[in-house]
């Protein structure tokens, strides 16, 4: 259905020959206005960045809620990750993701404040 609206332009030709060229001229003007405009809006959608996924993570802050000796599981958007950092971390840390292999975030610690526990 709404692959329809954007032909909704072409469809809108008929105008000019059932109604009189000024009168369909009228009513032509606001149906191509509407449809540059959802074309416009839908080529802004397009660009922008995905909010979903493995790549919406890269560059997002996980805190780090267990350390074993061969992973970290992490917090990230409300979710459980298991991660793998090549520097160590500790409970309660925050960390960066820096890449996604497989199901596995790549992670590095976040600076901190030295008179922080």
């Amino acid at each position: 259905m709404h692959h329809l609206l954007l032909l909704l332009p072409l469809l809108a030709l008929v105008l000019f020959f059932i109604l009189p060229w000024p009168l369909a001229l009228l009513i032509y003007l606001p149906i191509l206005g509407v449809s540059l405009w959802a074309y416009w809006k839908a080529w802004q959608a397009l660009q922008r960045p995905p909010e979903a996924g493995e790549e919406s993570m890269i560059g997002h802050q996980a805190v780090v809620l267990n350390v074993k000796p061969n992973n970290i599981e992490v917090h990230i958007g409300g979710e459980r990750w298991l991660a793998h950092s090549s520097q160590p971390v500790r409970i309660g840390q925050k960390v960066i993701v820096e890449a996604v292999d497989g199901l596995t975030l790549l992670v590095r610690p976040l600076p901190t404040v030295d008179n922080q526990p």
